[in-house]
C-alpha cells in the first residue's frame, strides 16, 4: 500500500489542486469545506504514483462521537480518483482503515461522483465497502440524482442561451421585462436572503441551515463562492448561492417566494448561475439534487420538473460504507 496521510498545509493545497482539476472532483473534497464544518475534525488522504505524484485524493471529515459513542469518518464526494484505477483505489481505503484507529468504534462513508453502474462501484466493492443499488431518495446522505449541464467549457452566452427551449428563453427574458434584476453579492446580503431560503426549505420540507453556516461557507470558498439576489422594486423574491470548484459550478443552496410566478424569477437566477459557469470557463454547472420519482419526493420531483429545463438527470453510485 503507498497511501499517505498528509499534515500540512502545503500538502493539503496539492492535494485541493489535484481535486480541483479531476472531473469527479468537488468543492466539498476541499479543505475549505472543512471550514465550514467546525464540530468535525478532518484528515486527508492521498495516493501517489511510481513518480511521487498523487493519483488519488480523499478529504475525510471525522466525528468523534455522533451521539450514541460511535464515530462516524464521512468522505463527502470522495474519493477523487479515476474509477478503474484499483490500486489509487486501494490505497485511499486502507487509509480510510488507518484513520479509523484513532476511534474506538464506528462507520466509514463515502459517497465519490461515480456512475451509477460503473466500474467504481466494483472497485469500491471489492475493497470491502457495502453499497446499495437499490436505495432511494432519502437513504443516502447526498442526493443519488442531480440536475447537471454539461459541455459549457468554450460555449459563449448566445450559443448557451440558444441551446434552450423557446419556452426557457421566453422565461427567461421575461424576467427582465417585468423588471427583476439579479446581481451577485457578498455576505453582508445574506440578511436580505436567508428569510427567503429558510421559507422555502420550511414550506417544502428542506433542511435548513442557520445562517451562520452560510456565512462560514461563503467566508471558506471567498472568490470561488457567490451569493446572487432577485430583487424586483428593491424587494428580495429569490437567491442563491454557487460554488466554483475545478471545472464545476455546483448551486449549492436556494429559496424563491412562491408569490407571482409569472415573474419567473428562478429562470433568471439559473441564468446567471450558468452564466458565472461560463465566466470562470467552467464545463459543469451542477444545479443539486432532484428526485426523478415523484412517488419518492413530490418536493424534489417539482425541483426536477423545473431544473430539467437547462440541464440533464445524472445518477450517482449512492453511499458505501464499512464498519469498524
Amino acid at each position: 500500500m503507498c497511501y499517505e496521510i498528509i499534515h500540512s498545509p502545503a500538502a493539503e493545497r496539492e492535494a485541493e489542486l489535484f481535486a480541483a482539476a479531476h472531473p469527479l472532483g468537488s468543492f466539498m473534497q476541499s479543505p475549505r469545506w472543512a471550514l465550514v464544518k467546525p464540530a468535525w475534525g478532518h484528515r486527508t488522504v492521498v495516493s501517489r504514483d511510481g513518480s511521487g505524484r498523487i493519483r488519488g485524493s480523499m478529504l475525510v471529515l471525522t466525528l468523534a462521537d455522533r451521539g450514541d459513542g460511535s464515530a462516524l469518518l464521512y468522505a463527502p464526494r470522495g474519493p477523487v480518483c479515476d474509477p478503474q484505477d484499483t490500486a489509487a483505489a486501494a490505497d485511499l481505503m486502507a487509509g480510510a482503515r488507518r484513520l479509523t484507529e484513532d476511534f474506538g468504534h464506528g462507520e466509514f462513508k463515502c459517497d465519490p461522483l461515480f456512475a451509477a453502474g460503473s466500474a467504481g462501484v466494483q472497485t469500491l466493492t471489492a475493497l470491502g465497502l457495502e453499497n446499495d443499488p437499490a436505495a432511494g431518495f432519502g437513504d443516502t446522505v447526498q442526493p443519488r440524482e442531480n440536475a447537471v449541464r454539461r459541455g459549457l467549457a468554450g460555449m459563449s452566452e448566445e450559443q448557451l442561451f440558444a441551446s434552450f427551449s423557446a419556452k426557457t428563453r421566453q422565461r427567461i427574458g421575461a424576467a427582465a421585462q417585468f423588471g427583476v434584476e439579479c446581481t451577485a453579492c457578498g455576505s453582508e446580503a445574506l440578511a436580505e436572503f436567508y428569510p427567503v431560503y429558510a421559507a422555502m426549505g420550511q414550506r417544502k420540507g428542506f433542511t435548513v441551515r442557520p445562517e451562520g453556516y452560510l456565512r462560514d461557507l461563503l467566508a471558506a470558498f471567498g472568490g470561488d463562492a457567490r451569493l446572487y439576489l432577485c430583487r424586483k422594486d428593491g424587494e428580495v423574491l429569490a437567491g442563491a448561492i454557487a460554488v466554483a470548484f475545478g471545472p464545476r459550478v455546483s448551486y449549492v443552496y436556494g429559496g424563491s417566494d412562491r408569490a407571482q410566478p409569472e415573474l419567473c424569477v428562478g429562470y433568471r437566477l439559473q441564468w446567471e448561475m450558468l452564466r458565472f459557469a461560463l465566466e470562470r470557463g467552467c464545463d459543469i454547472y451542477d444545479l443539486g439534487g432532484i428526485c426523478t420519482d415523484a412517488a419518492e419526493s413530490a418536493a424534489m420531483h417539482d425541483l426536477y420538473r423545473f431544473k430539467r429545463n437547462f440541464s440533464r438527470a445524472e445518477k450517482t453510485a449512492g453511499d458505501f460504507r464499512f464498519t469498524f
